[in-house]
């Protein structure tokens, strides 16, 4: 009898286990919603190994899971999930570490040109046409780009200029990642915002940590849309879109109340301003993510409001992570106080 209440009390008082998931959906989500039926229940700590598809639905077989993305009634960027997480409440914090983020397939794609909307108005552009069908059905403006994932390099196919050897270093990323959005909303997977969504920052890679508000039970985590590549800003529209292999932990914290998300990695502290590209003003970003740094150093790492100003007035770093979208703020590691 007495080792029976040890038993119950060890399970009383000691947390579960964490558990690893292998997880393979065949089918995918066009939005970012509490209201969709989850791929997985998991605990906090749990580890869970999946794919994501391509921005137009391809997979690391190359097979067409979207037969026309883009064409109503579908949309790009499918996603992965809902993941729903126990124990996630309204006010939490959903902190999810990126272990892995591998590429997966050989090929890749991007735009064949800059957007019209980030240069002066009225310059003279080439032509946006690089070959009919070579992507998709009736689309010539796009363009495959060969991965080397020996040698982890990235090359346009086929391009035809001066010769030159772009031979890029490949960093993937997700460009679509995040929670359900506060109240009823739903969000397709074009836009971003204070849940994350369609941020498209070159920073979640393997290695990060991102930290989501909650504002449902469960917080229903998705991910998707892989990038091998990207620029800041993203340029092109697109990064050089692939799919992935993806093995992320998540963990719930308790009460955090944030009202961005936020990101940590080997060498900054980043606060994302995120929201929809091309709708609004970079400064209004700027102006989010700057808000909640301060707030950042002076919870967490405990430093006076002068002292988090003129810390942020003298090392602060910005990049812009969507032309007239999002921006983040960055704060080298080295200068904060351990906590």
């Amino acid at each position: 009898m007495k080792n029976h209440a040890i038993r119950l009390w060890l399970a009383a008082v000691l947390p579960l286990a964490a558990a690893t998931h292998t997880i393979y959906p065949e089918f995918h989500s066009r939005v970012f919603s509490a209201y969709k039926e989850p791929v997985l229940r998991i605990n906090s700590g749990d580890t869970v190994i999946t794919r994501t598809w391509d921005s137009g639905g391809q997979d690391h077989k190359g097979v067409r899971h979207i037969q026309h993305p883009y064409v109503f009634p579908e949309s790009g960027n499918p996603l992965m999930g809902p993941f729903y997480v126990e124990g996630a409440e309204l006010g939490d914090a959903l902190e999810v570490r990126l272990d892995k983020v591998r590429l997966n397939r050989n090929w890749g794609y991007t735009s064949y040109r800059l957007s019209p909307g980030i240069l002066n108005a009225g310059v003279k552009l080439y032509d946006n046409f690089y070959k009919m069908d070579a992507l998709r059905p009736q689309r010539a403006d796009l363009i495959p780009w060969d991965l080397d994932l020996e040698r982890g390099v990235a090359n346009p196919r086929l391009l035809q200029g001066s010769g030159y050897k772009f031979d890029l270093p490949v960093r993937p990323m997700l460009g679509c990642i995040g929670v359900a959005p506060p109240g009823e909303r739903v969000e397709t997977s074009g836009p971003a915002g204070s849940y994350g969504g369609n941020m498209d920052y070159s920073d979640i890679a393997e290695g990060a940590t991102l930290y989501f508000p909650v504002y449902h039970k469960g917080a229903y985590f998705y991910l998707g849309d892989g990038h091998a590549l990207q620029g800041d800003g993203e340029g092109l529209g697109t990064g050089i879109e692939t799919s992935l292999d993806v093995q992320f932990t998540v963990r719930v914290q308790k009460g955090k109340n944030l009202s961005i998300p936020r990101l940590v990695n080997d060498k900054y502290l980043i606060s994302i301003g995120a929201q929809p590209e091309f709708s609004n003003l970079m400064d209004q970003g700027v102006r989010m993510a700057n808000t909640d740094m301060v707030r950042w150093l002076t919870e967490e790492y405990k430093l006076t409001a002068p002292e988090a100003h003129l810390l942020m007035g003298t090392v602060v770093e910005h990049k812009i992570v969507t032309y007239f979208g999002t921006m983040a703020t960055m704060v080298p590691r080295k200068y904060l106080p351990k906590r």
